[in-house]
């Protein structure tokens, strides 16, 4: 099955700032709030996604925490709710009802900013907040004018840039919405990551609304570099697909389908994009290892997170090395990595290099 995708007109080339971006980190509004419920987190996956970056740092992965790792969230119930209602992705801003929405959605998203960024410093990461009104424009919602000039700057510095999805300025709308994934997108093209994470309140990426009977967690995405066609290679339960995606009716960045879009277009830049459930072992082991995760099929498990149950110390592409570790703690590791993996299509060569690449990093 290939799906198009839309051409589009990309913010003017400019030169990618000089700067290491080991990886970007997607935290899914839906994952950290109840989407359903104003203004409400759900305190305890964003703390174990704190826990989990903190571990990385404490583990000797500093230098990807500090200096190497780009953070966006989405805004989830802290925007979604008062964007829809008032009409702000649509404009304009000489409508005053539009603009009275525009305040409110960035008063809701600057507050949830602040939340994830105090979770972040309370469990020892340099984090701070970077709002993207102010650095980033767009033009009929397409961004002209990137911000990631600001982030490389912050990352230079060795801090976590922090960033979310906002209301912004449009110069054909007058103000419209910046998704958190167009964010990531934007992002990778500017700063080349060695992978991006998407984390969310499910598993992956299913063939349907993953809360219907015989819903399929679609296991490999491919995507081709020619036009930006992707389609699926590997799913649970069967191979043949009936793929379907809805969003929610107050989500004004286009749910899931957008999520998919944005990671094809990221994958297209040859740059692996993995799609995992926020606060488990398989997000932070996307986290950590990359697509080196879905190749090795073996992941991390902190032992020490309560309620996690026992797993994996570390996690090698080496089966000697590995099985030294498992034999050191007691352990073994027995489960493989749930998640969604988007690469480059292998039959144009790309894909083993996109994850050698990677596989070879330090």
């Amino acid at each position: 099955m290939l799906l198009p995708s839309p051409n589009v007109p990309r913010a003017p080339e400019a030169p990618a700032p000089k700067v290491a971006a080991h990886r970007i980190i997607k935290l899914g509004g839906a994952a950290i709030t109840h989407k359903s419920q104003l203004e409400t987190l759900q305190q305890d996956v964003l703390h174990r996604v704190c826990m989990s970056l903190a571990k990385d740092a404490s583990d000797g992965d500093n230098g990807r925490i500090a200096g190497g790792t780009i953070l966006v969230h989405g805004a989830g119930s802290f925007g979604h709710h008062v964007a829809s209602e008032y009409g702000v992705a649509r404009g304009p801003l000489t409508d005053p009802h539009v603009r009275n929405g525009f305040t409110l959605t960035r008063a809701s998203v600057t507050r949830l900013n602040g939340y994830v960024v105090a979770g972040l410093v309370a469990a020892g990461i340099p984090a701070v907040g970077l709002s993207p009104l102010g650095h980033y424009t767009t033009s009929a919602r397409e961004v002209s004018v990137s911000g990631a000039g600001a982030v490389a700057d912050c990352l230079r510095a060795g801090l976590v840039p922090v960033l979310h999805g906002d209301a912004v300025l449009d110069e054909q709308l007058g103000c419209t919405i910046l998704s958190g994934d167009t964010l990531v997108r934007d992002l990778a093209e500017q700063l080349r990551p060695q992978y991006v994470v998407f984390l969310t309140n499910v598993a992956g990426v299913y063939d349907r609304p993953p809360e219907e009977e015989g819903a399929r967690l679609l296991r490999r995405i491919v995507v081709r570099r020619k036009d930006g066609s992707w389609r699926v290679t590997a799913a649970d339960g069967g191979s043949e697909l009936d793929i379907r995606m809805t969003a929610d009716t107050h989500d004004v960045t286009g749910g899931i389908a957008l999520k998919v879009e944005e990671a094809a277009r990221v994958a297209r830049l040859g740059v692996p994009v993995l799609i995992a459930q926020a606060g488990t072992e398989d997000g932070a082991a996307a986290c950590r290892l990359g697509p080196l995760v879905a190749v090795d099929g073996i992941f991390p498990v902190p032992p020490s997170e309560p309620g996690w149950g026992p797993g994996c110390l570390a996690a090698k592409s080496n089966e000697t090395e590995r099985q030294q570790i498992n034999a050191a703690a007691g352990q073994q590791c027995a489960a493989a990595w749930r998640g969604t993996l988007v690469v480059l299509d292998d039959d144009e060569g790309l894909e083993k290099e996109a994850l050698g690449g990677v596989g070879s990093a330090g």
